[in-house]
């Protein structure tokens, strides 16, 4: 469990291994609804059929974990497109 008090962007975790970009694409593939392999980085969030409030709490879980960091909705709410949330979590320059 997190401590209430930890600032946003605190470490949340350790010892986890890293995520890589495909894996994250993956991950919110699933998140949407949609297959595997769908998403490739370049979509804009409004036109994702299945973007909306429960993707996004599901979206700030993926990233906090793939970042080891707390990730508020405002910060996703920021985010225009699949690469957006791909900066926000750390894993746009990491290997897929």
């Amino acid at each position: 469990m997190i401590p209430a008090n930890e600032e946003m962007g605190e470490p949340v975790a350790e010892n986890r291994d890293k995520m890589s970009r495909a894996a994250f694409l993956s991950e919110i593939d699933e998140i949407l609804g949609m297959r595997p392999g769908t998403l490739k980085g370049d979509e804009k969030l409004e036109d994702l059929h299945n973007w909306d409030s429960t993707a996004l709490i599901g979206v700030i879980v993926l990233a906090e974990a793939a970042s080891e960091r707390h990730i508020s909705p405002d910060q996703v709410v920021t985010c225009s497109t699949v690469a957006d949330l791909l900066r926000l979590a750390g894993v746009d320059r990491r290997p897929s």
